[in-house]
């Protein structure tokens, strides 16, 4: 999802691993399992949450992605180290001004009715997307882009200004026309599709409810659709971007417990744009691991309330996988005589962000702003808090990822010492051990927001160390722990003065949506309310550099000065860990935006039989 996207629904795209739907009555399998050797046992895995809506365009848990991320196909979808290839897209092309992209789409592809899949769908998905009714996620990034079919099976895209990370906005899951054509956008979440969908991918629905979901490989599975397949963009450079299910830069708030670093893992290389006119085209299949006689026909997702119980069922081996776990429970689950562990890298950045907003001037100094992250232990709250499975974040931007212009970064690290003279510096007082803000006569009592422990254990262990260092250096802290929905609800209006957050970014170095000055509104989102003008055109110097080497020192300009100025306070990126039993192979690692991002090889996993 773009970064936009997200945040234009006020966050409303939590990971709500609380929230279960019932789903309607077991639906019948269309089509035949793939004809393909497989084994007796399907695969079975572990997702924390419930279905709520099985929708590209209105997925609200983490199931519901999960779900998506393996019945639905969109024009391209994510290769290996950071790489885009062909999924319904065979070929494409980039209009040498870059507002031109233009797909010739697979002739081969279906829905599970039988149906072709055309570029009439692809049209028909884009306008459910601007529609003014369409109040979900990912409407902001579509707006100001022309879809036109230009055949059966080719359409192009027009954009109003260059968006270097169009491309991966083609990875959007494509829905099918003649099954939602009258289905208004208002209406599209709680429809009978959304609970019972039809669509085009790897897998197809079997059956499923609330606590169970059991899903049969489609039959034109492994016919050129391979999730492996050959990258047809190389990954050279740092525009565009890879890794997500999502489309390009996307950025939400994660307000609500154990879901894993879509976010998102090996080289994150971010993809490349093509130069003027350039053409790539989809590879074949992908290579195929072990024993042919070990691939699973059938997936069944067991869906749970608590980390606790689905754990249970792993180490009791009625499991092959289970991934969502908080960063204490992975060491746990992994630690089995039959288990293993795969971590993703995930492009999930926890951080502080300060309200920078007019009434709140104590903010306003970049000196404060960097006076607050020296007192930080980062290297600590990876340890203690992550319990090591994740880094310390310099920018939002990964130090894994290819985007990552090291040599533009301004380190800035933990010394409490230096950490009191740049508060110092940037106005405030020091009254003995207390701090009071400049012309204050009282000592200034900060209150820190933060998820409570229910909504997500990891974001509140982190912000009681963040609380706990501040203090150490004479601060005034009080934690603020609040439900998730409240959490939300804080942040999109602004009422707050420090809270720490989970930001799923994405894969692309496009952070403009996060940081732009029109985007400061209450319910934009901009929600440390910065406005900057300098700032702003660095933002959309990288949003809109399409070749490779104008982005790159774009991205360099823009990280230097947000590491310089600090308008949000990075602390760390999360990794996606997700614990396999060691008859479960084919897996390769991957830089993922979101947790359902682990599917992206899904095809070419082998469950070898017991005997």
């Amino acid at each position: 999802m773009n970064r936009l996207d997200r945040f234009a629904a006020l966050f409303l795209v939590m990971l709500l691993a609380l929230v279960g739907v019932g789903m309607l009555v077991p639906s019948s399998q269309q089509g035949s399992p793939d004809s393909s050797p497989a084994a007796a046992a399907p695969y079975r895995e572990g997702i924390l949450g419930h279905p709520s809506s099985i929708n590209p365009l209105t997925a609200r848990t983490q199931a519901d992605q999960d779900l998506v991320a393996l019945l639905f196909r969109g024009l391209l979808k994510d290769g290996p180290n950071g790489t885009l290839t062909g999924d319904l897209a065979k070929t494409w092309t980039v209009s040498p001004d870059g507002h031109t992209y233009t797909f010739q789409m697979r002739s081969d592809a279906t829905w599970e009715d039988g149906d072709a899949v055309t570029s009439a769908d692809v049209v028909f998905t884009v306008g459910l997307l601007q529609d003014p009714a369409y109040n979900g996620p990912l409407g902001a990034s579509w707006q100001g882009v022309q879809a036109v079919a230009d055949g059966l099976y080719s359409l192009h895209f027009t954009t109003n200004l260059p968006i270097a990370g169009f491309l991966r906005q083609a990875t959007l899951p494509i829905l099918p026309k003649h099954l939602l054509a009258d289905v208004s956008a208002a209406d599209l979440a709680d429809s009978a599709f959304s609970q019972n969908p039809i669509g085009d991918g790897p897998f197809q629905r079997l059956e499923w409810d609330d606590s169970h979901a059991t899903l049969q490989r489609a039959p034109n599975a492994g016919s050129g659709f391979a999730v492996g397949a050959s990258p047809s963009l190389a990954s050279s450079g740092p525009p565009g971007s890879a890794g997500s299910s999502a489309p390009t830069s996307s950025t939400s708030i994660a307000s609500v417990a154990p879901t894993a670093s879509v976010a998102p893992t090996a080289s994150s290389a971010a993809t490349q744009p093509p130069s003027a006119a350039a053409t790539a085209s989809a590879a074949p299949s992908g290579s195929q691991s072990a024993n042919p006689a070990d691939q699973f026909s059938n997936v069944e997702f067991d869906f749970f309330d608590t980390t606790a119980s689905m754990l249970a069922q792993f180490q009791a081996g009625k499991l092959d996988a289970v991934g969502g776990l908080p960063p204490d429970q992975i060491g746990t689950a992994a630690a089995g005589p039959n288990a293993r562990l795969i971590s993703y890298r995930w492009s999930s950045m926890i951080s502080v962000i300060l309200n920078q907003r007019s009434d709140h001037p104590e903010f306003q100094s970049p000196l404060v702003r960097r006076g607050l992250l020296e007192a930080i232990d980062r290297e600590a709250i990876v340890s203690k808090s992550l319990f090591g499975h994740g880094t310390v974040a310099d920018a939002p931007i990964p130090v894994w990822s290819a985007s990552y212009p090291a040599a533009s970064i301004v380190d800035t690290p933990y010394s409490l010492l230096v950490a009191g003279t740049d508060l110092a510096k940037g106005g405030w007082v020091r009254t003995g051990f207390d701090w009071q803000l400049p012309k204050a006569s009282a000592v200034f009592a900060l209150s820190l927001l933060t998820p409570d422990k229910a909504s997500n254990p990891t974001v509140f262990a982190i912000a009681t160390q963040v609380a706990a260092d501040w203090q150490a250096m004479g601060l005034s802290v009080t934690l603020d722990p609040v439900p998730a929905a409240t959490f939300l609800d804080r942040i999109a209006a602004g009422q707050y003065s420090a809270a720490v957050v989970d930001l799923e970014l994405g894969l692309d170095p496009d952070v403009s949506p996060l940081l732009l000055s029109t985007q400061a509104a209450v319910g934009g989102s901009n929600v440390s309310g910065v406005q900057d003008p300098s700032l702003d055109k660095l933002l959309l110097a990288v949003r809109k550099a399409t070749d490779s080497t104008s982005r790159q020192t774009a991205v360099a300009a823009l990280e230097k000065y947000i590491s310089t100025n600090l308008p949000i306070v990075p602390l760390c990126f999360r990794d996606y860990g997700f614990v396999v039993d060691k008859r479960l192979t084919g897996i390769a690692t991957n830089a993922i935006g979101d947790p359902s991002g682990r599917f992206w090889d899904v095809i070419n996993w082998r469950l070898a039989n017991d005997g």
